[in-house]
Protein backbone atom coordinates (compact mmCIF):
# COMPACT_ATOMS: atom_id res chain seq x y z
CA UNK A 1 0.00 0.00 0.00
CA UNK A 2 1.25 3.48 -0.91
CA UNK A 3 0.67 5.99 1.86
CA UNK A 4 0.58 9.75 1.25
CA UNK A 5 -0.01 12.80 3.38
CA UNK A 6 -2.03 14.47 0.64
CA UNK A 7 -3.74 13.22 -2.52
CA UNK A 8 -4.62 15.65 -5.32
CA UNK A 9 -6.97 14.71 -8.16
CA UNK A 10 -7.24 17.20 -11.02
CA UNK A 11 -8.65 16.93 -14.53
CA UNK A 12 -7.77 19.02 -17.55
CA UNK A 13 -8.30 19.72 -21.23
CA UNK A 14 -5.72 22.52 -21.41
CA UNK A 15 -2.02 21.69 -21.10
CA UNK A 16 -0.97 25.30 -20.34
CA UNK A 17 -2.90 25.74 -17.10
CA UNK A 18 -2.25 22.23 -15.79
CA UNK A 19 1.49 22.74 -16.17
CA UNK A 20 1.20 25.77 -13.87
CA UNK A 21 -0.62 23.66 -11.27
CA UNK A 22 2.01 20.91 -11.44
CA UNK A 23 4.84 23.42 -11.18
CA UNK A 24 3.30 25.15 -8.16
CA UNK A 25 3.00 21.83 -6.30
CA UNK A 26 6.43 20.49 -7.21
CA UNK A 27 8.22 23.77 -6.56
CA UNK A 28 6.61 24.52 -3.21
CA UNK A 29 6.22 21.10 -1.62
CA UNK A 30 9.46 19.93 -0.03
CA UNK A 31 8.36 17.97 3.04
CA UNK A 32 4.95 16.35 2.49
CA UNK A 33 4.46 13.06 0.69
CA UNK A 34 2.10 14.13 -2.11
CA UNK A 35 0.46 12.29 -5.00
CA UNK A 36 -0.77 14.52 -7.84
CA UNK A 37 -3.10 12.42 -10.02
CA UNK A 38 -4.07 14.09 -13.28
CA UNK A 39 -6.77 12.86 -15.63
CA UNK A 40 -5.93 14.24 -19.09
CA UNK A 41 -8.85 14.39 -21.49
CA UNK A 42 -7.71 14.29 -25.13
CA UNK A 43 -4.70 16.42 -24.18
CA UNK A 44 -1.70 14.22 -23.46
CA UNK A 45 1.05 15.46 -21.20
CA UNK A 46 4.73 14.61 -21.00
CA UNK A 47 5.95 15.26 -17.48
CA UNK A 48 9.28 14.54 -15.85
CA UNK A 49 8.79 14.95 -12.13
CA UNK A 50 11.44 17.17 -10.52
CA UNK A 51 10.44 16.78 -6.90
CA UNK A 52 11.30 13.77 -4.72
CA UNK A 53 8.43 14.72 -2.40
CA UNK A 54 5.75 14.79 -5.11
CA UNK A 55 4.72 11.91 -7.36
CA UNK A 56 2.85 12.89 -10.54
CA UNK A 57 0.64 10.25 -12.18
CA UNK A 58 -1.01 10.89 -15.56
CA UNK A 59 -4.10 9.06 -16.81
CA UNK A 60 -5.02 9.56 -20.49
CA UNK A 61 -8.77 9.54 -21.10
CA UNK A 62 -11.31 10.63 -23.69
CA UNK A 63 -13.25 13.84 -23.20
CA UNK A 64 -15.92 13.49 -20.53
CA UNK A 65 -17.67 15.33 -17.71
CA UNK A 66 -15.64 16.63 -14.78
CA UNK A 67 -17.33 14.39 -12.20
CA UNK A 68 -16.88 11.25 -14.27
CA UNK A 69 -13.18 12.03 -14.73
CA UNK A 70 -12.70 12.60 -11.00
CA UNK A 71 -14.43 9.29 -10.27
CA UNK A 72 -11.93 7.57 -12.58
CA UNK A 73 -9.18 9.08 -10.45
CA UNK A 74 -10.85 7.87 -7.25
CA UNK A 75 -11.18 4.37 -8.71
CA UNK A 76 -7.48 4.44 -9.58
CA UNK A 77 -6.64 5.11 -5.93
CA UNK A 78 -8.71 2.16 -4.74
CA UNK A 79 -7.55 -0.22 -7.46
CA UNK A 80 -3.93 0.54 -6.63
CA UNK A 81 -4.44 0.39 -2.84
CA UNK A 82 -3.32 3.99 -2.38
CA UNK A 83 -4.09 5.58 0.95
CA UNK A 84 -3.79 9.15 2.13
CA UNK A 85 -4.41 11.31 5.15
CA UNK A 86 -6.25 13.92 3.07
CA UNK A 87 -7.58 14.40 -0.45
CA UNK A 88 -8.26 17.56 -2.46
CA UNK A 89 -9.67 18.30 -5.92
CA UNK A 90 -7.91 21.39 -7.33
CA UNK A 91 -9.13 22.87 -10.60
CA UNK A 92 -6.72 22.66 -13.51
CA UNK A 93 -6.07 26.40 -13.09
CA UNK A 94 -5.59 26.26 -9.32
CA UNK A 95 -2.15 26.86 -7.81
CA UNK A 96 -0.46 26.78 -4.41
CA UNK A 97 2.40 28.57 -2.67
CA UNK A 98 4.96 27.31 -0.15
CA UNK A 99 2.88 28.53 2.82
CA UNK A 100 0.19 25.98 1.99
CA UNK A 101 2.56 23.03 2.30
CA UNK A 102 4.43 24.44 5.29
CA UNK A 103 1.21 24.96 7.23
CA UNK A 104 -0.37 21.72 6.06
CA UNK A 105 1.91 19.73 8.35
CA UNK A 106 0.21 21.30 11.37
CA UNK A 107 -3.20 19.82 10.48
CA UNK A 108 -2.09 16.25 9.72
CA UNK A 109 -2.80 15.02 13.25
CA UNK A 110 -5.98 17.04 13.73
CA UNK A 111 -8.32 14.41 12.20
CA UNK A 112 -10.57 17.19 10.91
CA UNK A 113 -11.88 18.29 7.51
CA UNK A 114 -11.27 21.86 6.38
CA UNK A 115 -12.57 24.61 4.10
CA UNK A 116 -10.03 27.21 2.99
CA UNK A 117 -10.08 30.56 1.21
CA UNK A 118 -9.44 30.79 -2.53
CA UNK A 119 -7.64 33.97 -3.59
CA UNK A 120 -7.23 35.62 -6.96
CA UNK A 121 -3.84 34.86 -8.47
CA UNK A 122 -1.04 36.85 -6.87
CA UNK A 123 -3.23 38.57 -4.29
CA UNK A 124 -5.17 38.18 -1.06
CA UNK A 125 -8.42 39.20 -2.73
CA UNK A 126 -11.03 36.47 -2.45
CA UNK A 127 -11.99 34.68 -5.63
CA UNK A 128 -15.43 33.80 -4.25
CA UNK A 129 -17.12 33.45 -0.89
CA UNK A 130 -15.97 35.25 2.22
CA UNK A 131 -13.54 34.97 5.11
CA UNK A 132 -14.97 33.33 8.22
CA UNK A 133 -13.74 33.08 11.78
CA UNK A 134 -10.80 30.75 12.29
CA UNK A 135 -11.98 27.22 13.06
CA UNK A 136 -15.63 28.13 12.45
CA UNK A 137 -17.79 25.09 11.69
CA UNK A 138 -19.04 25.06 8.10
CA UNK A 139 -22.49 23.64 7.50
CA UNK A 140 -24.43 23.20 4.27
CA UNK A 141 -26.10 26.60 4.64
CA UNK A 142 -22.76 28.31 4.00
CA UNK A 143 -22.70 27.19 0.39
CA UNK A 144 -21.00 30.36 -0.85
CA UNK A 145 -17.67 29.25 0.65
CA UNK A 146 -17.82 25.64 -0.57
CA UNK A 147 -15.94 24.75 -3.76
CA UNK A 148 -14.04 21.74 -5.07
CA UNK A 149 -10.51 23.20 -4.68
CA UNK A 150 -10.98 24.34 -1.08
CA UNK A 151 -12.33 21.17 0.54
CA UNK A 152 -9.60 19.31 2.45
CA UNK A 153 -11.16 15.93 3.20
CA UNK A 154 -9.97 13.11 5.42
CA UNK A 155 -9.46 10.39 2.82
CA UNK A 156 -8.81 7.10 4.60
CA UNK A 157 -11.86 7.30 6.85
CA UNK A 158 -14.21 8.64 4.14
CA UNK A 159 -13.03 6.98 0.93
CA UNK A 160 -16.21 4.92 0.51
CA UNK A 161 -18.30 8.08 0.62
CA UNK A 162 -16.03 10.26 -1.56
CA UNK A 163 -17.37 10.25 -5.11
CA UNK A 164 -19.06 12.67 -7.47
CA UNK A 165 -22.59 12.62 -8.87
CA UNK A 166 -21.92 12.26 -12.60
CA UNK A 167 -25.10 14.20 -13.42
CA UNK A 168 -23.45 17.28 -11.89
CA UNK A 169 -20.44 19.36 -12.89
CA UNK A 170 -18.88 20.78 -16.04
CA UNK A 171 -19.71 18.63 -19.06
CA UNK A 172 -22.63 16.88 -17.32
CA UNK A 173 -26.41 17.30 -17.51
CA UNK A 174 -26.30 19.90 -14.73
CA UNK A 175 -23.15 21.97 -15.11
CA UNK A 176 -22.28 22.75 -11.49
CA UNK A 177 -22.64 21.88 -7.79
CA UNK A 178 -20.86 18.52 -7.83
CA UNK A 179 -18.63 19.96 -5.09
CA UNK A 180 -21.57 21.11 -2.97
CA UNK A 181 -23.28 17.73 -3.39
CA UNK A 182 -20.13 15.98 -2.11
CA UNK A 183 -19.92 18.34 0.86
CA UNK A 184 -23.56 17.77 1.86
CA UNK A 185 -23.17 14.00 1.61
CA UNK A 186 -20.09 14.03 3.84
CA UNK A 187 -21.63 16.52 6.25
CA UNK A 188 -24.73 14.33 6.61
CA UNK A 189 -22.51 11.36 7.39
CA UNK A 190 -21.34 13.27 10.49
CA UNK A 191 -18.16 14.72 8.98
CA UNK A 192 -17.60 18.25 10.27
CA UNK A 193 -15.70 20.87 8.29
CA UNK A 194 -13.80 23.78 9.83
CA UNK A 195 -12.69 27.02 8.25
CA UNK A 196 -8.99 27.83 8.28
CA UNK A 197 -7.19 30.75 6.69
CA UNK A 198 -3.80 29.18 7.37
CA UNK A 199 -4.23 27.15 4.17
CA UNK A 200 -5.34 28.63 0.86
CA UNK A 201 -5.06 28.26 -2.89
CA UNK A 202 -5.09 30.61 -5.88
CA UNK A 203 -7.35 30.83 -8.92
CA UNK A 204 -7.63 33.21 -11.90
CA UNK A 205 -9.96 36.07 -10.98
CA UNK A 206 -13.53 36.23 -12.25
CA UNK A 207 -12.64 39.43 -14.15
CA UNK A 208 -10.16 37.42 -16.26
CA UNK A 209 -12.87 34.99 -17.28
CA UNK A 210 -15.32 37.82 -17.94
CA UNK A 211 -13.12 39.15 -20.74
CA UNK A 212 -14.90 36.72 -23.07
CA UNK A 213 -17.81 37.74 -25.30
CA UNK A 214 -21.24 38.43 -23.81
CA UNK A 215 -22.60 35.26 -25.41
CA UNK A 216 -19.81 33.10 -23.93
CA UNK A 217 -20.24 34.59 -20.46
CA UNK A 218 -24.03 34.15 -20.56
CA UNK A 219 -23.67 30.52 -21.62
CA UNK A 220 -21.14 29.90 -18.84
CA UNK A 221 -23.36 31.50 -16.19
CA UNK A 222 -26.40 29.63 -17.50
CA UNK A 223 -24.56 26.33 -17.17
CA UNK A 224 -24.20 26.88 -13.40
CA UNK A 225 -27.89 27.46 -12.66
CA UNK A 226 -29.54 24.04 -13.24
CA UNK A 227 -27.08 22.38 -10.86
CA UNK A 228 -28.13 24.66 -8.02
CA UNK A 229 -31.80 24.01 -8.77
CA UNK A 230 -30.96 20.30 -8.63
CA UNK A 231 -29.47 20.79 -5.15
CA UNK A 232 -32.46 22.85 -3.97
CA UNK A 233 -34.81 20.09 -5.05
CA UNK A 234 -32.73 17.08 -3.94
CA UNK A 235 -31.93 18.39 -0.47
CA UNK A 236 -35.09 20.50 -0.02
CA UNK A 237 -33.06 23.71 0.32
CA UNK A 238 -36.01 25.90 -0.67
CA UNK A 239 -34.79 28.77 1.51
CA UNK A 240 -32.01 29.28 -1.06
CA UNK A 241 -34.50 30.28 -3.77
CA UNK A 242 -34.59 34.03 -2.90
CA UNK A 243 -30.78 34.19 -2.93
CA UNK A 244 -30.69 32.23 -6.19
CA UNK A 245 -32.91 34.88 -7.80
CA UNK A 246 -31.66 38.04 -6.13
CA UNK A 247 -27.93 37.43 -6.60
CA UNK A 248 -28.05 38.27 -10.35
CA UNK A 249 -30.14 41.36 -9.46
CA UNK A 250 -27.36 42.47 -7.13
CA UNK A 251 -24.78 41.78 -9.85
CA UNK A 252 -26.86 43.79 -12.32
CA UNK A 253 -27.10 46.83 -10.02
CA UNK A 254 -23.41 46.69 -9.07
CA UNK A 255 -22.36 46.46 -12.73
CA UNK A 256 -24.71 49.28 -13.71
CA UNK A 257 -23.29 51.49 -10.97
CA UNK A 258 -19.79 50.85 -12.35
CA UNK A 259 -21.00 51.52 -15.92
CA UNK A 260 -20.12 47.96 -16.84
CA UNK A 261 -22.96 47.54 -19.29
CA UNK A 262 -21.58 44.27 -20.61
CA UNK A 263 -21.96 42.52 -17.25
CA UNK A 264 -25.21 44.28 -16.41
CA UNK A 265 -26.65 42.76 -19.58
CA UNK A 266 -25.31 39.33 -18.57
CA UNK A 267 -26.89 39.51 -15.12
CA UNK A 268 -30.26 40.66 -16.48
CA UNK A 269 -30.36 37.69 -18.84
CA UNK A 270 -29.35 35.29 -16.05
CA UNK A 271 -32.06 36.60 -13.73
CA UNK A 272 -34.74 35.94 -16.35
CA UNK A 273 -33.24 32.52 -17.09
CA UNK A 274 -33.23 31.52 -13.42
CA UNK A 275 -36.76 32.80 -12.90
CA UNK A 276 -38.03 30.72 -15.82
CA UNK A 277 -36.04 27.73 -14.59
CA UNK A 278 -37.82 27.83 -11.25
CA UNK A 279 -41.27 28.68 -12.62
CA UNK A 280 -41.22 25.73 -14.96
CA UNK A 281 -39.67 23.56 -12.27
CA UNK A 282 -37.82 22.51 -15.43
CA UNK A 283 -37.94 19.13 -17.08
CA UNK A 284 -34.92 18.02 -15.10
CA UNK A 285 -34.81 14.45 -13.90
CA UNK A 286 -34.38 14.87 -10.19
CA UNK A 287 -32.50 12.05 -8.50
Amino acid sequence: MNNYNLLFISTHQDSFVIHKLIESVERNNTTLKVLLLIISQECKLSIISKSPATKVVLLDEVKMGLSKARNIGLKYLKDNFISGDYIMFPDDDSSFDSVFFENFESILDSKKNYITPIFNNGSRNLYKGKLLNEHEVINADKHSVIRSPNQIILYNQNKDNIYFNESLGVGALFGSCEDYDLFIRLNRSNENFYFTSKLYSFHPSKSEKNNASVKEIINRYKSYSPGFVFIIKKYKKYKFIPLFLFRPIGGFLKSLFKFNFKMSRVYSVIFIYRLRLLMKNTNLKWK
